[in-house]
C-alpha cells in the first residue's frame, strides 16, 4: 500500500517526460540546400531545391561579429567548413530578425 503513492510519482514523471520528448519531435523541421554565403561566424545563406534563400543562425552559437576582434577568421573558419557544400538544416524556431536557428550538418556531421 506504501508503494503505491511512489509508483504514480514515478508513473506521472515518466509521462511527462514521454509528452516533452514527442512535442519535440513534432516541431522539427528540416531544409536541405546549397551553402552560397557566410555572412559571419555563426550566420549562412542557402539555396534549397526550389532556388528559396534561407538565412541560418547556427544554434549554440556565439560567434564574433566580422568587425569585433576575431571576427574575419571566425567567417573564414566557417567559409572553409560549409560553403557551396549540401547541408541539411535541423531547425525548431526562427529568431526575432527571421532567421532560421538550427544545427547545420554535413554528411552527417554538426558544422
Amino acid at each position: 500500500m506504501w508503494l503505491w503513492p511512489c509508483f504514480n510519482l514515478r508513473l506521472a514523471k515518466l509521462f511527462t517526460l514521454a509528452l516533452l520528448l514527442i512535442s519535440y519531435g513534432i516541431g522539427a523541421a528540416t531544409i536541405q540546400g546549397k551553402v552560397v554565403g557566410v555572412a559571419d561566424g555563426d550566420t549562412l545563406t542557402i539555396l534549397d531545391a526550389n532556388n528559396t534563400r534561407h538565412i541560418i543562425r547556427l544554434q549554440g552559437i556565439d560567434a564574433p561579429e566580422k568587425a569585433q576582434a576575431s571576427g574575419q577568421k571566425s567567417k573564414q573558419s566557417l567559409s572553409q567548413m560549409a560553403h557551396s557544400k549540401q547541408v541539411t538544416i535541423e531547425f525548431l524556431k526562427k529568431d526575432k530578425y527571421g532567421r532560421t536557428v538550427g544545427k547545420v550538418l554535413f554528411n552527417g556531421t554538426d558544422i
